[in-house]
């Protein structure tokens, strides 16, 4: 599963209600062949959602694993089942992130300063293998959201398609029904505001989180735009063919621990931050 799915699937289920929400997506991978079929949990409360991941091919790490979005902390917490992990990216790591790219910019532009011309190339590109949080951020890509106005029903959902135009190339379909169709929907705004300016300012603060590939930062450019709930989300690659595809299959309150939306006990945090 692509982390763009993951980025997908996160819309899917930002649903904040006066009491718990479990919502039940069903993703496909049709980079597998045949394609491989997921069903997943995501869960919310509040101004707090966890996506459960069934197969975390999203991170490098591989095994399982949850993400848990903290709108009233504004963090965002990724955990690994597999070895009893966790990090935490909140306002405080941002600032320390980007405080480091800043220094390994620096320390590049001053070990490159009395480098010969015809040299600096290959010493530039050396440093770069060694510090690659020094390299230049990538140029954020700019899409467009495009209503077509065509309409179907999906998982008994009646929904207008929207389109993701990246360079003229359509690169993400979604299916969205009004707000009112779906449980808890009525107060998503707020959530749709907190997610979507956590990842500005995540992006703002250190660009080199961005892909330059497309597909992960028009999602969240677009995300108060759509103006519904997405209950289908399809992914296309640079050839035009179907990459994954996230589906709502069924949501329902649930009574929620509180505890689901913090780290498992006895799990470890880890460092996002490399001298550390």
């Amino acid at each position: 599963m692509k982390r763009y799915t993951l980025l997908a699937c996160l819309l899917l289920v930002a649903l904040p209600s006066a009491a718990g929400v479990v919502y039940e997506i069903e993703v496909k991978d049709h980079e597998q062949s045949p394609p491989k079929t997921e069903s997943m949990e995501a869960s919310i409360e509040g101004r707090n959602l966890k996506m459960e991941i069934a197969s975390s091919d999203w991170s490098d790490r591989g095994g399982r694993g949850d993400m848990v979005f903290r709108g009233d902390r504004r963090e965002m917490v990724v955990v690994y089942h597999d070895d009893k992990t966790y990090f935490v990216l909140d306002e405080e790591t941002m600032k320390a992130l980007a405080a480091q790219v800043n220094e390994a910019m620096s320390m590049m532009d001053q070990a490159l300063a009395n480098v010969p011309e015809d040299k600096r190339a290959m010493v530039e590109k050396m440093m770069k293998d060694k510090m690659p949080q020094a390299q230049a951020a990538p140029e954020r890509p700019k899409s467009e959201l495009k209503k077509t106005g065509e309409r179907a029903t999906h998982s008994g959902y009646p929904c207008v398609k929207y389109e993701v135009l990246l360079d003229g190339r359509k690169i993400r379909e979604l299916w969205v029904t009004d707000w009112a169709n779906i449980e808890g929907g009525a107060e998503v705004g707020g959530v749709f505001e907190d997610m979507s300016e956590f990842f500005k300012e995540l992006l703002d603060s250190i660009p080199q989180f961005a892909d330059g590939g497309g597909a992960d930062q028009p999602f969240f450019e677009h995300l108060q735009e759509l103006g519904g709930f997405p209950v289908v989300t399809r992914d296309f690659d640079d050839g035009g063919d179907l990459e994954s595809e996230s589906t709502l299959r069924s949501a329902r309150r649930r009574t929620l621990d509180p505890s689901a939306f913090e780290p498992p006990s006895g799990y470890k945090r880890r460092s996002m931050l490399g001298n550390q």
